[in-house]
């Protein structure tokens, strides 16, 4: 039933959004819930965001009061386990680039450098600022209220479930305005990387027991990204088959680094959960209406 409910309740998500999108238009404000980037998104994800919290409090009937009363009584641990876990998916990131770097695949610009201006720092803060805000609002909806909901037990099946379920939810929810283009070539590469991803989060959420956690490998992963290309400090060589796409998350490469790293947290979950555990165990307390 879970999973039917959860079904209709992504069918009813366009309705709101149709109606924010008539009213960007109506007042001539210029924005769209089609921008990937500045006020339009942001005001995109905080509908999206709100109607997931009115779905979780009415139907699903969960203390969503409860739960941000768990992370702010231990607000130290879960402070703690971003911090941490920020600065491992910076450090494979870093380390992904020196190794690309060894085989001539990527440059240190010293024009951008001596190019550095008060400005472009400026920028790069606030675009890092809007980059953990992202990543917060989609850890909500994607792990937190998607995949944690479906884990109504901690059977494999229903494991396993959640994860790729939810996992392909968010890779096909990153292409709205153009849903055929996953049919291309291209289309292919990018839900792959997509979905890896997702992988990636679940199971660093489920290994750590503290959704804060996925968000820190979420804005660490985007926001190197964001970081390389504001600044510009990197030039990267796309020759190659396994690095042949200006989006990274369309490469083999990307992949392989997504793969890993799912991997190595797996490998360290019982180190990861004793130290960063806020819920335990990562499972639904929701009361879904009951079928007559």
């Amino acid at each position: 039933m879970r999973y039917l409910y959860i079904c209709l309740f992504l069918a009813f998500i366009p309705i709101p959004l149709a109606i924010l999108e008539l009213i960007f238009r109506s007042t001539g404000s210029g924005l769209s819930i089609y921008d990937t980037r500045g006020a339009g998104q942001v005001l995109m994800l905080a509908t999206v965001l709100l109607t997931v919290l009115a779905y979780v409090q009415l139907v699903a009937r969960d203390n969503t009061l409860a739960f941000f009363s768990l992370y702010l009584r231990h607000w130290r641990k879960a402070l703690h386990g971003f911090l941490v876990m920020f600065a491992i998916a910076w450090t494979i990131v870093i380390a992904a680039y020196v190794i690309v770097g060894l085989f001539g695949q990527v440059g240190w610009s010293a024009t951008a450098w001596d190019d550095m201006t008060v400005r472009t720092v400026r920028r790069t803060v606030v675009a890092l600022f809007v980059v953990l805000i992202l990543a917060t609002t989609e850890e909500l909806m994607f792990r937190v209220f998607l995949m944690r909901y479906l884990r109504w037990n901690t059977t494999p099946a229903v494991t396993i479930g959640a994860v790729v379920f939810s996992s392909l939810v968010f890779a096909v929810l990153h292409n709205l305005t153009d849903p055929l283009s996953w049919l291309t070539p291209e289309g292919i590469r990018l839900f792959i990387g997509l979905f890896l991803l997702a992988v990636l989060l679940c199971t660093t959420y489920l290994v750590t027991g503290s959704f804060w956690c996925a968000v820190a490998v979420h804005a660490g992963l985007l926001g190197s990204k964001v970081f390389l290309r504001r600044t510009e400090l990197l030039e990267v060589s796309t020759g190659s088959w396994w690095l042949d796409s200006a989006d990274l998350r369309t490469t083999p490469l990307t992949w392989l680094v997504f793969a890993g790293m799912a991997l190595l947290i797996y490998l360290l979950r019982r180190k990861l959960h004793a130290r960063f555990a806020i819920e335990r165990p990562v499972v639904s307390t929701a009361r879904f209406p009951a079928p007559r």
